[in-house]
């Protein structure tokens, strides 16, 4: 059995975050024995010694002697294939969502790529082209999202008026993550807030929904904050 393993490696693994991200602070917090990857500049491989038994038996499970990561290329040119398992590179970008009070984004731009299992993707019926992921700010959507969160979004344009549920919206030049309940009567969203003991609702009417768009809908957290 090989003694490293990249992060990609270990987020198939029961246990372990299923992001780079979220595989990097673990090592860190747990200080991990690690090196830079071979070929290159950026990677960090994780030796086997850093885990318990429980951990080395999965890793065992899936990878036997040999490991068999490997670049596919195709419609994806960055998919990889962890063993039997098929990882996608969904695009993380420096949006951060406010859930409270609205937080003014000047500009978006892509951060890095998190590696995330197609069976994830494909359960929320997403791939490549449909899905992102931004993080959360602030305490209002608590306690379905925390302060720093990752989540998942999908980005497809969305028939209005949308279902009931957690949204990336935008008012204004103001970026949120909230809850909306459309009004058939008054054709207007409620905009909710899950921590209700700290943040009121409020209603978008017909007119202010010139300035109103629906940026995509959370599907889930790719890294959830832990305090």
């Amino acid at each position: 059995m090989k003694e490293w393993f990249l992060s990609s490696d270990l987020m198939v693994i029961e246990g372990l975050p299923g992001s780079t991200a979220g595989i990097s602070k673990k090592a860190r917090k747990e200080n991990w024995k690690s090196r830079k990857a071979k070929g290159s500049s950026r990677a960090i491989e994780y030796h086997i010694s850093s885990f318990d038994e429980e951990t080395i038996n999965q890793l065992r499970e899936y990878y036997g002697n040999t490991a068999d990561v490997t670049p596919i290329k195709g419609n994806a040119s960055s998919m990889l294939k962890v063993s039997d398992i098929e990882m996608y590179p969904i695009p993380v970008y420096n949006v951060y969502a406010a859930c409270g009070f609205g937080r003014t984004v000047d500009s978006e731009y892509q951060l890095r790529m998190e590696f995330l299992p197609s069976q994830r993707l494909k359960k929320f019926n997403l791939d490549v082209e449909s899905a992102r992921i931004i993080s959360c700010h602030g305490d209002s959507m608590e306690d379905t999202l925390s302060d720093g969160d990752e989540v998942l979004v999908d980005i497809r344009e969305q028939e209005h008026p949308v279902k009931n549920g957690v949204y990336v919206i935008r008012i204004g030049q103001n970026v949120f993550i909230k809850r909306l309940k459309y009004n058939i009567i008054a054709e207007s969203y409620d905009v909710i807030s899950d921590n209700k003991s700290e943040y009121d609702p409020f209603t978008l009417t017909a007119n202010q929904l010139e300035d109103f768009a629906v940026i995509g809908k959370v599907v889930t957290t790719v890294m959830k904050a832990v305090f």
